[in-house]
């Protein structure tokens, strides 16, 4: 073979492994939270008031972790491609908001407030009120309904 055939060659090669990994990049999907043990099980109430007493501790325990919350609904919202469901106290303002996965979108539809239930989500945030009008926010994302 020629030096130019195998640079050829070896151009092709490069070119036929980037596509086949743009292609996987492309078409993979993020791993459904049904089947997943979660890592903690915490009442909604308590997951607040861990946040709420000492943020630093409690993001180092939950961080890129996968919480099982059991709550009470407080309400649910339809915010386009994802159902929210709030969890908490009524009287307080503070909550657990779980945006949930899209496979699960119809169940959601079907909860009522006032129900209690038990969510699975990963922990993405918080989000604190400084003022103390508007309740802080423990945030959960790619939520599923645990059975």
């Amino acid at each position: 073979m020629t030096k130019k055939k195998i640079i050829i060659a070896g151009i092709a090669i490069v070119v036929v492994i980037a596509a086949a990994y743009i292609y996987y990049q492309y078409n993979r999907t993020v791993k459904g939270l049904n089947d997943v043990q979660a890592d903690y099980s915490v009442n909604a109430t308590e997951l607040i008031s861990e946040y709420e007493s000492n943020e630093t501790v409690a993001y180092q325990k939950y961080q890129n972790k996968i919480l099982a919350v059991k709550g009470t609904i407080k309400n649910v919202e339809d915010a386009g491609s994802g159902g929210i469901v709030i969890l908490g106290d009524t009287t307080n303002m503070s909550s657990v908001r779980c945006v949930l996965d899209s496979n699960t979108n119809a169940k959601g539809a079907a909860l009522q407030r006032g129900a209690v239930i038990t969510i699975k989500g990963a922990i993405t945030g918080f989000n604190k009120d400084e003022t103390g009008l508007l309740g802080s926010d423990v945030q959960l994302n790619r939520c599923v309904i645990a059975d």
